[in-house]
């Protein structure tokens, strides 16, 4: 009964994903590290097995393209959390930290916090995705270079 109740929430999400993006970019993302991250746990090249999600978001780290607080956080939850340390979630955020271009791609689908959380233990982290790789910031300097040329 909890796993129908899963999958309806699921679907729910995915739902209001559509709804809220008007594309199914957010959705393609989120299935793609699903699938990322499933595969990378039953081949033994991680030992955390982990989910995303999208999930609320920290409204102090909203930016020009957030979308609603509600559906603004990229979620990534451990679900063997047993001993779950800081530095396990330090060393998961950085797969997604380290990429100032994923940031940015993050950041124009309406995401502006990364959050990392144990699913039994709730230990977690959030990330602002501004602070990251500022999008304003990002543009003005491509304007400037464009115009150099």
């Amino acid at each position: 009964m909890a796993n129908l109740w899963s999958q309806i929430a699921k679907l729910f999400n995915r739902i209001i994903d559509i709804a809220s993006q008007g594309n199914l970019e957010r959705i393609k993302i989120i299935k793609t590290f699903n699938f990322i991250f499933n595969e990378a746990y039953l081949n033994g090249e991680i030992d955390r097995n982990c989910s995303v999600t999208s999930g609320i978001g920290n409204p102090t780290f909203r930016h020009v393209c957030s979308t609603t607080y509600l559906r603004s956080g990229f979620k990534i939850t451990i679900h063997n959390d047993n001993k779950l340390t800081s530095s396990e979630i330090n060393e998961i955020s950085k797969y997604i930290l380290d990429s100032n271009a994923f940031v940015r791609q993050l950041m124009t689908l309406g995401y502006d916090t990364l959050i990392i959380v144990g699913n039994n233990t709730y230990k977690s982290e959030e990330y602002s995705l501004n602070n990251i790789a500022d999008l304003h910031k990002y543009m003005i300097q491509n304007r400037t270079n464009e115009e150099k040329e």
